[in-house]
């Protein structure tokens, strides 16, 4: 039987609300001597109604059972006493799900519902794809795109990062990302890459128009998004800099770039 270990308040209430990747949650663990912490009750209650076994450890037991994990100090910590024994995350169904996307924009005038969709190309480091989808939880961005090679993995760690966003946002990998984009355009989205290219087409991304639905792709802090991929955007967009340093952590350019989205006015 495959499973993972989650832990942490936050990511167990994602796990138990919504469940973005369809896990089968197997049990429930607990720290005896955090049971009668107020959210925790209420997590175990949600459990309970789901049918979901529950088991309660003596602290030894409960530390016990991340001794497998390289970093597994550093998991006991911040488990905040609670964890969850699942299957492993199944990837949303793009084709599937593009319909029910591009539909917003047409029952939803708010402009903060409008349909965003990111995609990470050469993303490789999990520290920036759990602060990524953090973001993406942030501004209601409606799903991530990753290609199966070349991307960071979807696994606990990437959980812990997000503080449970992974299991409130659908993640799709795709085989290859230029041809997702295509598939994208023939559905109605506007591809956005992100650079830092100081090239005439590439535009300041504060001062741009945008339109929706809407596809940003993000490349990795090396390289950017590579040139193939940056010939199939509709618009090439910088965040502008002032400072020296010429370099912008890419999970900090995606959450600047998901509040102007969210924000523009069109």
């Amino acid at each position: 039987m495959l499973y993972e270990k989650l832990y942490g308040i936050n990511t167990i209430a994602s796990l138990l609300d919504i469940n973005s990747g369809k896990r089968k949650i197997y049990n429930i663990y607990v720290n005896e001597h955090k049971k009668k912490s107020p959210r925790i009750e209420e997590l175990l209650k949600k459990a309970q109604k789901k049918g979901i076994s529950i088991k309660i450890f003596n602290p030894e037991i409960f530390a016990g059972l991340f001794k497998e994990n390289r970093n597994s100090g550093e998991e006991i910590k911040s488990s905040q006493g609670i964890a969850a024994e699942v299957s492993a995350y199944n990837y949303g169904q793009l084709e599937t799900d593009l319909k029910k996307i591009v539909e917003k924009t047409k029952n939803d005038k708010n402009s903060l519902a409008r349909p965003v969709l990111a995609l990470l190309d050469g993303v490789t480091d999990s520290g920036n794809f759990g602060a990524i989808l953090r973001n993406c939880s942030v501004f209601g961005i409606d799903g991530v795109i990753i290609p199966s090679n070349r991307s960071a993995d979807v696994n606990s760690r990437t959980s812990r990062i997000s503080s449970g966003a992974l299991e409130e946002i659908k993640v799709y990998r795709v085989t290859n990302l230029v041809s997702t984009i295509k598939l994208l355009k023939n559905n109605g989205f506007w591809i956005y890459g992100t650079t830092l290219s100081d090239k005439l087409n590439v535009s300041p991304a504060g001062k741009s128009d945008y339109f929706f639905p809407a596809g940003i792709v993000f490349g990795s802090e090396e390289k950017g998004i590579s040139n193939l991929v940056a010939k199939n955007c509709d618009f090439l967009v910088k965040v502008e800099q002032q400072g020296l340093m010429q370099s912008l952590n890419v999970s900090v350019c995606s959450g600047i770039m998901f509040y102007i989205l969210k924000n523009f006015k069109s």
